[in-house]
């Protein structure tokens, strides 16, 4: 299967939407296993630090070591 470049339109409507949502599309709609897994990895790193700022730093510290 030939790859398709990105277009503008498509990067253009992907601009000011919450990263979360981002990652999410990317898991749900890629082909990649690459892309999908780095994406699920973004996903919780970005938990992890939402963490961080609802429980503290030091429980985020704990869940980022222990993982």
């Amino acid at each position: 299967m030939k790859e398709q470049p990105v277009t503008f339109e498509q990067l253009s409507f992907s601009v000011g939407r919450p990263l979360p949502v981002l990652l999410e599309e990317i898991q749900k709609s890629s082909r990649n296993p690459q892309l999908i897994k780095a994406a699920e990895q973004m996903l919780e790193g970005l938990h992890t630090l939402e963490m961080a700022t609802e429980v503290g730093v030091y429980t985020a510290i704990y869940e980022i070591l222990t993982k």
